[in-house]
């Protein structure tokens, strides 16, 4: 009868090799700002799709605001007075994205048509930093399409 198993120098090196792993791929698994950055690049996402989609839906203008703190979307294009905000559906809350402490996002400001065309009518990109994973928004022209840049 022949006994079968890991000998005490295998089960070493396999502890030594997790531990190894676990030293290198752990501070990735906790890092907060690459938390913050993909949710909020997800969001940010998100946010500007709704605004095209009620763009068409209301068959007006809806701006993209984006600040050193929030993305917002209204219907004029400095996001001047509160009337002028979108709220959220069913909510006495103004549809804006919050940006995280340490997370930034390209400055800009654009607008989608009554077609969901975006104005001015180019290729729009914006950066999100604070995170060593480039994240990118992009809204392509013509269509208006909103995505992650691959």
């Amino acid at each position: 009868m022949r006994k079968t198993g890991f000998t005490l120098v295998e089960l070493i090196v396999v502890i030594v090799l997790v531990g190894i792993v676990a030293l290198i791929a752990a501070p990735r698994f906790f890092s907060q700002p690459a938390f913050d950055a993909a949710r909020f690049h997800d969001a940010a996402i998100s946010a500007i799709r709704y605004g095209q989609k009620v763009a068409v839906a209301q068959r007006r203008d809806v701006f993209v605001v984006t600040s050193a703190s929030t993305v917002a979307l209204c219907y004029d294009a400095g996001c001047t007075t509160p009337s002028n905000r979108l709220k959220i559906p069913g909510s006495d809350d103004y549809f804006e994205v919050n940006i995280p402490s340490g997370i930034g996002i390209t400055i800009a400001s654009f607008n989608f048509n009554s077609l969901g065309q975006p104005i001015p009518n180019a290729e729009t990109i914006l950066n999100i930093s604070g995170d060593v994973a480039a994240r990118q928004i992009v809204v392509e022209r013509e269509t208006g399409y909103v995505h992650k840049q691959p």
